[in-house]
């Protein structure tokens, strides 16, 4: 068994140049594949889709709004680009809020809630007083709905926040009193004010098409180095506007690209992490809205973060920060003209669209009110009921283009709300690429994960004045992974991470140990029934540290992960 050990060189918290999301580590969590039966009301389908299938949610009502549960593959047809597609699996997603009795069982599935506060795309200063609104909200939230099965964390945009995991309330309640001044405070210096993201993003691309062209030009005049009639006159008239006017759209639009990404890359990395955990995952995005118009990179990012979460159960509730009839750039809509109210309509719309479109796509709500607290308490009361349904993709080109999607209800009078459209990936990921970011999404995820088990025991001894080696003997349970078989041998490969940080969290040593194996049918048995014993080791100086030890194997890139604290004294 070719045995290869190597250092990892630098931190865990930049690796191939990805941006990383670091959280901070909590309890294990609980397990949920020994819980028992409930009804088909309650219980969550296991279905599985392939790299290359298209996942759809659909969410089905009748004309009362009330879910059907009562479909079958028959009373569904799908289209991709016009063209009738094969379903290949359809599945039911229902599931309740605990009842007081099942949250006090210690088999209940565990329900993780991962809220995200968007402290990136905040349009003005006054919006900051938002944060503390939000935060109120959350707070009775966790006092009022939060059930005992319930694991909570807080993750901000920015990522300046990171609250792991956790079902102590008491705990989370006085970490959420110091969030508001931990949030992202810098806001966008934009060049005028008045002109809104939407509509910046339209004048960028075509300055005359813009339905308040003439509107923006006389608003936006008097950011433009104090000019007047009569300079406009010397110094070349309403092209010198236009021109300027362009440049602020061009620049409006640029600065606020930036953050979107970001925020969607938070996400992302949250779904990442949220998938290797059993039970039901959640994620409320609370956020004033942002662009990802058709064609950005933006949208790519969005429809891939949106695919993750289809192929890994996980749903998106969006809320809306912006509060009916209020609005970002305006500070007084009672004074505001007439176009400056519909150009603000028009951005909020576009900024909600994409809000609702994740929502929609993965079987989830929008919500657009004037409370932050009702959105929190509907998702911990509400009964989620939607279909999964999979086909495999049509040969599209690899080249980013969009394809529309289209499912259809054989039954009458039936309502149905699904995803429209996915775009194909410009390029694939290469295998061994997956592998290091899984790995390093593992290093940095908010608590344990539960689909290898493994054991961490370790002890140590002096090498020199200031260093010590650290043996851990790690014991892999291989009992539930799948070896391939190739020309009469069990093939698989796994690989053993143990990292170290120090009390401030901070990165400190690390090493990848890869296990090839190549086992006759005798070997295999004996390994599946013994498990995997493996010696790692790590050279410290005296201080206390927390040991994070990832496993992974290759086959269908599953993973393990445990916490253990150490103290070299």
């Amino acid at each position: 068994m070719p045995d290869t050990e190597r250092r990892i060189l630098c931190s865990s918290r930049f690796v191939l140049g990805l941006l990383l999301l670091v959280f901070s580590c909590s309890q294990l969590y609980p397990q949920a594949k020994n819980a028992k039966k409930e009804d088909s009301s309650k219980s969550r389908s296991k279905y599985s889709a392939r790299g290359n299938a298209v996942v759809v949610n659909a969410t089905v009502t009748d004309k009362s709004g009330n879910p059907v549960k009562d479909l079958t593959l028959s009373d569904f047809k799908v289209f991709d680009d016009g063209q009738p597609q094969a379903i290949n699996t359809l599945a039911l997603e229902s599931f309740a809020p605990p009842a007081a009795e099942e949250a006090k069982a210690p088999a209940a599935d565990a329900r993780m809630i991962s809220i995200v506060i968007d402290d990136l795309t905040m349009k003005r200063q006054q919006s900051v007083l938002n944060f503390s609104r939000l935060v109120g909200s959350v707070k009775e939230f966790v006092r009022n709905d939060m059930s005992p099965v319930d694991q909570v964390a807080v993750l901000s945009g920015s990522r300046k926040v990171r609250l792991p995991f956790t079902n102590h309330k008491q705990r989370l309640l006085e970490e959420l009193a110091s969030l508001p001044r931990r949030l992202n405070l810098d806001t966008m210096q934009r060049p005028c004010p008045d002109l809104t993201d939407f509509e910046s993003w339209h004048i960028s691309k075509d300055l005359f098409s813009s339905p308040y062209y003439k509107d923006l030009r006389d608003t936006c005049g008097k950011y433009m180095g104090g000019y007047t009639d009569d300079s406009v006159t010397r110094r070349g008239g309403a092209h010198d506007i236009e021109g300027m006017l362009r440049l602020f759209a061009l620049r409006t639009n640029g600065d606020t690209e930036f953050p979107a990404r970001n925020l969607l890359y938070t996400i992302r990395q949250n779904i990442r992490t949220l998938r290797h955990f059993e039970g039901t995952r959640t994620i409320v995005l609370f956020s004033d809205g942002f662009l990802a118009e058709k064609t950005t990179p933006a949208a790519y990012q969005l429809q891939e973060l949106v695919d993750m979460a289809l192929h890994s159960g996980i749903v998106l509730n969006t809320v809306s920060t912006r509060g009916v009839g209020t609005s970002p750039y305006i500070d007084d809509i009672t004074s505001a003209k007439t176009w400056e109210i519909t150009m603000n309509e028009d951005d909020t719309s576009a900024q909600h669209a994409l809000m609702a479109q994740m929502a929609d796509e993965t079987g989830s709500i929008f919500f657009y009110n004037n409370s932050l607290y009702k959105p929190l308490q509907t998702i911990a009361q509400r009964r989620f009921s939607y279909y999964v349904l999979t086909y495999a993709m049509p040969p599209h080109k690899a080249d980013g283009s969009c394809h529309q999607t289209k499912l259809e209800i054989n039954r009458p009078g039936l309502q149905v709300s699904h995803r429209k459209g996915y775009y194909t990936p410009k390029e694939e990921l290469a295998f061994e690429n997956r592998k290091k970011e899984d790995i390093i999404d593992a290093l940095n995820a908010p608590g344990n994960m539960n689909e290898i088990p493994m054991t961490l025991p370790y002890n140590y001894s002096q090498e020199d004045d200031s260093t010590y080696a650290i043996s851990f003997i790690t014991n892999v349970n291989v009992g539930g992974l799948q070896f391939s078989e190739e020309e009469s041998r069990r093939t698989n490969q796994l690989s053993l991470i143990p990292a170290a940080y120090d009390e401030n969290d901070r990165y400190i040593s690390g090493v990848e140990k890869a296990l090839d194996f190549q086992l006759l049918e005798s070997s295999y048995a004996g390994l599946r029934g013994r498990g995997l014993t493996s010696k790692v080791e790590l050279k410290l100086p005296l201080g206390r540290y927390k040991i994070k030890a990832v496993v992974r194997e290759n086959n269908q890139g599953k993973m393990g992960s445990i916490i253990k604290a150490v103290e070299i004294r």
